[in-house]
């Protein structure tokens, strides 16, 4: 088999062959997420002795999110040591990472050196040079949201408010990153201020909602959540704000309040 066809055919099954117990190897450990290894060069796992391991780049990609660069494979010798194997494709071959992705290894300073790998790939580096748009800053935050990184989302977004503040979807990001880090004032001014443009925005009402339930304001949360489920069409959505306002209304012993929602999700 011709070796570049064997490489997309690695990538191609990656997951389904790694999602078994991993192979341990001495003084080797796999334990950081994948969103925790962006910008670094990392080894993912395998469990099938046979198989060299893949050595790649990790990057966040603003439109597809978390992905791994493939550069070569590794073999591992009897110190423990890593050793790149000749690699001869002229392409580059990328996978999205998702929560599926196994915790990887991070080279060492020391293991890169050894290797003679570069700081991080050169056509990276040169997409690095691209000016960023408040809307790439956006979706670099989204990334870092989905996976409850808000520290992370946090710098890109408010970069991107500080450039373009009507930019699509930022004041929900930005917003949901301050509800997310405890932030709760700070997410209820700008979603009020977002609010009196957008009034039709019922993730905008279930944000404000939520921030307003963290510090106690029962009775405004709940007509936030009212006139959300009003502008929201989608049932799955309605519902969830309703299990919300139910839930909080049963643990601080509302009997009436709680009824009341219990009685709206039952519908």
């Amino acid at each position: 088999m011709p070796r570049k066809i064997f490489i997309q055919i690695l990538l191609l099954f990656y997951t389904s062959l790694i999602l078994g117990q991993i192979r341990k190897q001495p003084n080797i450990q796999f334990e950081t997420d994948y969103f925790n290894a962006v910008d670094h060069w990392v080894v993912l796992p395998q469990k099938t002795a046979e198989l060299n391991y893949l050595l790649g780049y990790i990057f966040l990609d603003e439109i597809v999110g978390f992905t791994f660069t493939f550069h070569s494979e590794l073999s591992i010798d009897s110190f423990s040591n890593w050793k790149l194997q000749p690699n001869s494709q002229y392409y580059i071959s990328k996978r999205t990472l998702d929560m599926k992705t196994p915790p990887v290894y991070i080279l060492k300073d020391e293991q890169i050196a050894a290797l003679h790998l570069p700081e991080k790939p050169l056509w990276l580096k040169l997409d690095d040079e691209r000016q960023k748009t408040p809307e790439d800053l956006v979706l670099l935050g989204y990334h870092y949201n989905k996976v409850q990184k808000s520290d992370l989302a946090l710098p890109f977004l408010e970069s991107a408010y500080s450039l373009k503040p009507k930019a699509k979807n930022l004041i929900f990001e930005l917003s949901f990153a301050y509800n997310s880090l405890g932030e709760y004032e700070k997410a209820i001014a700008l979603l009020k201020s977002e609010l009196k443009q957008d009034m039709k925005n019922y993730m905008l009402y279930r944000e404000l909602g939520y921030a307003l339930l963290q510090l106690n304001e029962f009775e405004e949360a709940e007509k936030v959540y009212e006139l959300g489920m009003k502008m929201c069409l989608n049932t799955n959505q309605q519902r969830e704000m309703a299990i919300d306002m139910a839930q909080t209304f049963f643990a601080i012993k509302d009997e009436k309040r709680f009824e009341k929602w219990a009685t709206i999700l039952r519908k």
